[in-house]
């Protein structure tokens, strides 16, 4: 009976934090990810290769990681989602484990596609807010991942970037 107890303690504190997330992003005032994503595309040579939402001592803040496969270069980015100001800014080259992300980067430069844009496509049919997008490679297929939450709590989702559909084997709930 404790194990039960506990157990549904546990998911009702993950409930109440995914609300809580939820409600946080739906009041406030913050720059939409879709907007900072397409001025980070206008300011910075390269794709964003993944997005992510972070809570950092009560300050919301956007990371972004931007491949230029020109270069062979990543740069990590950081920027306040209140004003879109700068936080931090960081410049390597590519490494191996980055493979995967180069390769997804490749194939929506040959889509002339941009990565909001293939956000914007992939989120239009899923309710709630958008939390991280990171592209990737894997069994030959390039995809998209996001999760978004919603009141109900979190959702991952994958995105054939190459057929522009939904990859429906990929979907889990969290």
């Amino acid at each position: 009976m404790r194990y039960w107890l506990l157990g549904a303690m546990m998911m009702v504190g993950a409930a109440s934090a995914n609300t809580s997330l939820f409600n946080l992003l739906s009041s406030g005032e913050r720059i939409d990810p879709l907007t900072m994503m397409e001025k980070v595309e206008a300011e910075y040579p390269g794709y964003i290769a993944e997005f992510a939402l972070d809570l950092k001592e009560g300050e919301l803040l956007y990371e972004f990681d931007v491949i230029n496969s020109e270069e062979n270069t990543l740069t990590k980015l950081t920027f306040r989602a209140a004003d879109g100001s700068m936080v931090v800014q960081r410049n390597s080259k590519l490494e191996a484990d980055d493979h995967d992300e180069l390769e997804a980067v490749k194939l929506l430069e040959r889509k002339q596609m941009s990565f909001s844009e293939l956000v914007r496509l992939a989120t239009q049919k899923h309710q709630g807010k958008l939390l991280e997008a990171q592209l990737e490679h894997d069994l030959d297929i390039s995809y998209l991942e996001f999760k978004m939450v919603d009141e109900n709590g979190k959702r991952k989702h994958a995105f054939d970037v190459h057929k522009l559909k939904p990859l429906p084997m990929l979907q889990w709930e969290r």
